[in-house]
This record gives structure tokens, C-alpha cells and sequence, in this order.
């Protein structure tokens, strides 16, 4: 019951009327590869701050009549990210000889959907199965002998051209189109929430506008940007530690705070820390808290203590 509510409606989700600067939500046209067209949504909470985009998509996915056309709706996160589908419950998704999908295969789909580097966006349509001559009808959308084996552990069994068309949906010019968007409404406040949002995505498109190549942050990003050194994300974490510049970390409450993170820190982000030491002119009441730890660590982290002690003024 629950793998159904997390995919099925009954009906659409309603988007409702959303406004940015008191005009009603955006809508923009888009053009797929195959042909397909549809207009992509932008949808806002009740404040107008963007929240995420959609689309209402009506296709067929086969080449014949065997298979029903599909009715779905798609969102994407606001960098053109796919996020999840909803359908409706009176028009299910359907495989071969229009059998419906399972609870289990809508969440196949989903995890289908949400890899972005699928193999399927190594194919074209014409290239999924090995010989359609050799198939009967019923076969040619199922997952048989006839379709590629490479993309057998790819698709839900039955609907081959179903996951193939809604994948390539889902990662196409969208994307692009989503991306130029954002960028047109890019605002302070988006930046900022983008910045302390759960979606690393949105913190590194964040971090490239608002910390240059000399590592300086633009105004009013400055502490926002210092915490994300203890975010969870220790790729992001290591990446602002390694840019920012030591002009943030001079002062006896600075270097303190770093050596706090050095602390609770996990191996990578101890190396990170003492390298951020390695740049700076560090305050005596650090060179004796790493004096006093010094040995509780492996060996690697004692020898970066010790150099960062020996350290001439």
C-alpha cells in the first residue's frame, strides 16, 4: 500500500497557481529528442519561492499498438535533477497485453528514473532488442531473449520501451532547459537557501557563484559558506575547506573553531583541517592543543602535527 501511495494518485497532483514577482508560475515549452512536446512547470510554495519543476506527460512509448500510451507526471529539482513521478490511478502504466505494473515494478521504475547514467542513454530506440524480425508481436516490448542483454537488468520486465522512452524523457533537453531557468532567477535569497539546502547539487552550483578562484566569498555568503566545512557531505566540506582562503581562519576564535572541527572530524576532513593550519600563522593556544594530541593519532596525522609545529614564524 505504501509503494503505491508514493506513486499513484487519484488523479494529477494539482500544482495550484504559484507567483514569482506577482505573475503567475512560468511555463515553458520543450521539445524532445523524438519529437515529443510537452511544457515544463515551475512550482512555487506559498511565499513564491521556487520549489521544484513538472511536466504532465502524454506518449506513446511503442512503435506499434501494442502498448497503451502513457500519462504521467515528472518532476525534477530546480538544477533539472529527477526527482519522482506520480500517475494516475485510472490510467495505470501497463506491459505486454496491457498488464498493469506491480507496486514493486513503479518502484523499479523510480530507481530506473533517478539514475542518471543509465546505459540506456546509449541506445536508440531501434537498437534495444537484438532482431524484432525474429520476435512476435507480444515480445517485442517485453524483456526476452530478444532484447539486449546489457539493458535486461535496466528495464521492468515487459515494459522495455515504457522505461526506455520515460528515461530518455526524463534526462533530456529538459535538463538544459531547466538549468537556463534557474540561472535567469537566480536571486540572493535562492543562493542563500541553496547554499544550506539538504541537495549538495544545489550547494555546489551555490558554491561556484559565490566563492571565486582566489577563494573569497561574496558578501553576505561569508559564514554560510564556513559552515558547510561541518557539512555531512564530506566532499563539500573538504572542497570549501581546501578554497577558502586563510584570510577567514586568522584570528584566535577562527582557528579555534577549526580545531573544534578537527576534532569531531572524520580521517578526511582531520587532513583538510591541518592543511588549512599548514597556510596559516597559527596562534600558540593551537600549537599547544596539537602538541598535546599529537600522539593520539596514526602516524600519518602525528608527522602533519609535528611539521605543522616545527613550522617557522
Amino acid at each position: 500500500m505504501l509503494i503505491l501511495l508514493l506513486f499513484m494518485t487519484k488523479a494529477f497532483m494539482a500544482a495550484g497557481v504559484s507567483s514569482i514577482g506577482g505573475q503567475d508560475s512560468l511555463v515553458f515549452p520543450v521539445e524532445e529528442y523524438n519529437g515529443i512536446n510537452y511544457d515544463v512547470r515551475l512550482f512555487c510554495d506559498s511565499k513564491g519561492s521556487p520549489q521544484y519543476y513538472y511536466a504532465d506527460i502524454f506518449t506513446p512509448v511503442c512503435d506499434d499498438d501494442i502498448c497503451k500510451p502513457v500519462y504521467i507526471k515528472l518532476q525534477w529539482d530546480l538544477l533539472g535533477s529527477y526527482l519522482r513521478y506520480t500517475v494516475p490511478m485510472q490510467q495505470p502504466l501497463t506491459k505486454v497485453d496491457h498488464e498493469e505494473f506491480s507496486a514493486e515494478e513503479y518502484e523499479q521504475l523510480h530507481s530506473i528514473l533517478a539514475d542518471s547514467n543509465s546505459l540506456l542513454k546509449d541506445y536508440k530506440m531501434d537498437e534495444l532488442v537484438a532482431s524484432t524480425s525474429e520476435t512476435t508481436p507480444g515480445e517485442v516490448d517485453a524483456v526476452t531473449g530478444a532484447t539486449k542483454k546489457s539493458l535486461q537488468a535496466l528495464t521492468v520486465s515487459g515494459a522495455l520501451y515504457t522505461c526506455y522512452t520515460l528515461w530518455h524523457i526524463s534526462h533530456g533537453r529538459v535538463v538544459d532547459t531547466i538549468k537556463r531557468i534557474t540561472d535567469t532567477m537566480m536571486s540572493s535569497k535562492l543562493l542563500s537557501e541553496f547554499l544550506v539546502s539538504q541537495n549538495h547539487r544545489y550547494q555546489y552550483y551555490a558554491l561556484d557563484k559565490v566563492l571565486d578562484s582566489d577563494g573569497i566569498v561574496a558578501k553576505g555568503y561569508e559564514q554560510k559558506v564556513i559552515n558547510l566545512i561541518r557539512n555531512p557531505n564530506v566532499f563539500i566540506a573538504s572542497r570549501v575547506l581546501k578554497k577558502l582562503s586563510p584570510r577567514y581562519f586568522q584570528s584566535t576564535a577562527q582557528q579555534q573553531w577549526l580545531w573544534e572541527t578537527f576534532l569531531t572530524g572524520n580521517y578526511r576532513l582531520k587532513v583538510g583541517v591541518l592543511e588549512k593550519f599548514g597556510e596559516l600563522s597559527l596562534k600558540e593556544d593551537i600549537k599547544d592543543l596539537l602538541g598535546t594530541h599529537q600522539h593520539k593519532y596514526n602516524e600519518d596525522i602525528a608527522k602533519r602535527i609535528e611539521t605543522l609545529l616545527k613550522k617557522p614564524l
